[in-house]
């Protein structure tokens, strides 16, 4: 018997894991590259004043980076997904699968790192 009928190996079908661990990454760089701004959001959506929030505006220095980091990753799960020599296989998630998480996170990405910039042209606009 040929090597090309064998069936697929456990060491393939860990493949999806590095992707799901991406995104994940992903998301969580995007929540925190805007923590510093999630006061005022707090303020808006719900009228408290709590001076507990604060302190949050002290974590002004994590945007920028996170914000890339988030960025890169997204930009890294794309590539697996579209462009790398190896294919994802797994037993556990198909192809549409995950393309499917990959694309319900970029939208949850892009909602995180956005809002600090769009959220007072939106208050502008509706003023």
């Amino acid at each position: 018997m040929s090597q090309k009928y064998l069936p697929m190996t456990t060491s393939q079908a860990s493949s999806v894991k590095p992707l799901l661990a991406t995104m994940a990454a992903a998301v969580i760089a995007a929540v925190a590259s805007s923590l510093c701004c999630i006061a005022p959001l707090i303020y808006l959506v719900f009228g408290v004043s709590a001076a507990g929030l604060s302190g949050l505006s002290s974590l002004g220095w994590l945007q920028v980076p996170m914000f890339i980091l988030s960025t890169g990753l997204i930009l890294l799960g794309f590539w697996r997904l579209y462009f790398a020599k190896k294919p994802l296989c797994t037993g556990k998630f198909s192809r549409g699968q995950m393309l499917l998480i990959y694309w319900l996170s970029v939208p949850i990405v892009l909602a995180f790192q956005l809002y600090p910039f769009v959220l007072p042209w939106l208050l502008e606009v509706f003023e």
